[in-house]
């Protein structure tokens, strides 16, 4: 019987029908500021809470500046680094020189703490050191089968370079083919104000919730809320009222 891993995400257990299967890999995708890094810590510190260390590896951000930032919602991630629970781990072009591939190389971080939940900030350090397209997809392939083979939970980032647009594909690494799960963060334009949703696009071996929810960035943390009501055209990036919708307000006026 599968098991299932709280996610830490107020609101997300529901859309994904009691939270993430245990060795599966998750994509995570939206435009910069959508709260990525903030969601992937989440889904680490709920992994400690039940029992589970976590390995969060970047090339983007300083370990010290994530845990200066970490504080603002309550969160102390250099305890947990000093309890041996968390590791956060910054990927530098500096240390490939000594070659092989970026990822690979995080595996004695892992090991290390025994985690069990991995968090890789963006996916596009895969393409550090790897320029072949195809030998890439199979780096890709390698590191999420490793992963699913010990029973570790992985979640990756991909950062959308358009804030308001229309998705045409989920990453430039064809690694919506090798996820079992894919989660999209966008920005969304509603009556002159811009508001964030999520919604799951594809959840591997299990039902989820279909729709289109708001979410906020609290001082909580990550908090998904509920879903978009009388709109269409959200995933285009600029949501419009339904015909039925129009019709109520204007009958009300």
């Amino acid at each position: 019987m599968e098991k299932r891993l709280r996610t830490g995400i107020p609101g997300l257990d529901e859309m994904t029908k009691g939270g993430f299967i245990r060795g599966d890999t998750m994509l995570l995708t939206g435009p910069p500021g959508t709260g990525k890094t903030t969601f992937g810590l989440q889904f680490l510190l709920q992994g400690i809470q039940d029992g589970e260390n976590g390995v969060f590896i970047t090339i983007e951000e300083m370990p010290k500046k994530i845990m200066e930032d970490a504080v603002n919602f309550g969160w102390d991630l250099k305890r947990l680094q000093a309890e041996n629970k968390l590791r956060i781990y910054q990927l530098q072009s500096d240390m490939l020189q000594t070659g092989g591939t970026p990822i690979m190389q995080c595996l004695d971080i892992i090991k290390d703490i025994n985690a069990r939940r991995i968090v890789v900030d963006p996916i596009s350090l895969y393409s550090m050191n790897i320029n072949n397209p195809n030998e890439l997809r199979r780096e890709l392939y390698a590191f999420v089968n490793y992963m699913k083979a010990n029973d570790v939970t992985l979640l990756m980032t991909h950062e959308v370079p358009d804030i308001l647009a229309r998705v045409s594909k989920i990453s430039d690494y064809g690694v919506e083919f090798i996820v079992d799960c894919i989660i999209m963060l966008q920005y969304v334009e509603m009556e002159s104000e811009i508001k964030r949703s999520i919604n799951i696009l594809k959840m591997r071996g299990t039902d989820h919730d279909k729709a289109i929810r708001k979410y906020e960035i609290t001082k909580r943390g990550f908090e998904v809320l509920s879903r978009f009501e009388g709109y269409e055209g959200i995933m285009s990036g600029t949501a419009r009222k339904t015909g039925a919708q129009a019709f109520i307000e204007a009958f009300k006026k």
